[in-house]
């Protein structure tokens, strides 16, 4: 899958570099896109050309030229152009426009900034994802807002049950499975759209507020179900001067026993690993960042352990707290491109007692796997 690299030439538009659909010496087939700020549909932002290039056959020859020696307008009636593209050209087509859509929506219906260059397969699963979750945008726009919002309440608080128990006995389970496809499965799905399309954003503020929105990944990873008791809330540690205070990123609670756990995060980018080896050529130390947040939940569990009951006393949604579960997101596993790295990495949090520690790309593949048993296709 190609390459797509932008040039902004309007406020409203866009040029994509030649995208090549069949390759050749002195010809070749390229698809030329346009990305444009559609008013009258701003799901519908592309557009292009299919035209054939040459170029001289000279070694030095670099430089392509449209061929445009064929005008339609000299036509006469019965002729006809055939252009016959074969099945991995017409993949690769569809594959490039809808990364092109993919990358189109991650900026927010905006047209990328000129010199912006990214992978079109990536932004193709992006479509593929959110064009799913449009069903709902579908649903939610033929009957209104307001109108979805109280059938879902009246489903969630079972409000003219007869009425109700009548017209789901005339759903098909194919309907109904669509139904939970919609509420569930969706929201799984356009988290792991944000992941796909945001995976490299080195801002710990950004996650810190998606994981605050989608709390129940956390549930893939305690196997329990939790919410969100806090975020960045105070767990102890203040001297008499008012410093020292510790407060972690999340409190999570399980929602059954009200037991509080404890989560710190840094960013997809944070390094697992040091660069270089503490025993070559295959034993690294994991990065000061690692080491360091791993410290720093020590810290939390043991200040809140100690502040417990003062704490207790003046919250008012109370909580339990009995050898809280620590868990530090951090890092991708994308970095560990060698067994050694692997192994060095699995042996520092295998080593741990009481913290959990888990890559950025291993929490929502958990959630992907969920997507699939969901869908039953694994």
């Amino acid at each position: 899958m190609p390459r797509a690299r932008i040039m902004q030439t309007s406020s409203n538009s866009a040029t994509v570099e030649p995208l090549v659909l069949r390759p050749g010496e002195t010809t070749r087939l390229v698809f030329k896109p346009q990305l444009v700020n559609n008013k009258q549909d701003e799901n519908k932002p592309v557009k292009g050309t299919l035209l054939w290039q040459r170029r001289s056959a000279s070694e030095k020859a670099e430089e392509w030229a449209d061929e445009s020696s064929l005008k339609l307008s000299t036509m006469t009636a019965g002729s006809g152009i055939r252009l016959e593209l074969n099945t991995e050209e017409l993949y690769l087509l569809t594959q490039i426009v809808r990364g092109l859509y993919g990358a189109y929506w991650k900026h927010g219906k905006t047209l990328p900034s000129t010199g912006e260059e990214f992978d079109l397969a990536d932004y193709a699963q992006i479509a593929k994802t959110l064009d799913t979750l449009d069903t709902a945008a579908q649903v939610i726009e033929a009957t209104g807002q307001e109108n979805f919002v109280s059938l879902l309440n009246c489903l969630a608080r079972n409000q003219d049950s007869a009425k109700l128990l009548n017209a789901i006995t005339k759903l098909d389970p194919a309907d109904l499975t669509g139904i939970n496809s919609l509420v569930g499965i969706g929201m799984l799905k356009k988290v792991l759209a944000i992941w796909e399309a945001n995976k490299m954003i080195a801002d710990e503020e950004f996650w810190q507020a998606i994981l605050t929105e989608y709390s129940f990944v956390f549930s893939q990873v305690f196997s329990t179900p939790v919410i969100v008791f806090g975020k960045k809330a105070y767990v102890g540690g203040k001297n008499l001067e008012g410093v020292g205070g510790k407060e972690p990123d999340f409190l999570l609670q399980n929602a059954l026993t009200g037991h509080v756990m404890i989560v710190e995060i840094k960013t997809p980018a944070t390094p697992l690993l040091s660069r270089s080896a503490y025993r070559p050529p295959d034993v690294f130390p994991v990065s000061r960042e690692v080491c360091g947040a791993v410290g720093q939940i020590g810290r939390y569990k043991d200040e809140f352990l100690h502040s417990y009951s003062e704490l207790y006393r003046k919250t008012e949604g109370k909580f339990l707290l009995a050898d809280p579960r620590c868990l530090v997101v951090v890092g991708n596993t994308q970095q560990l491109d060698s067994t050694a790295r692997k192994d060095s990495f699995e042996y520092f949090r295998r080593g741990q007692r009481g913290t959990e520690i888990i890559t950025f790309d291993e929490l929502f593949t958990k959630v992907a796997m969920l997507i699939r048993l969901l869908e039953g296709s694994v």
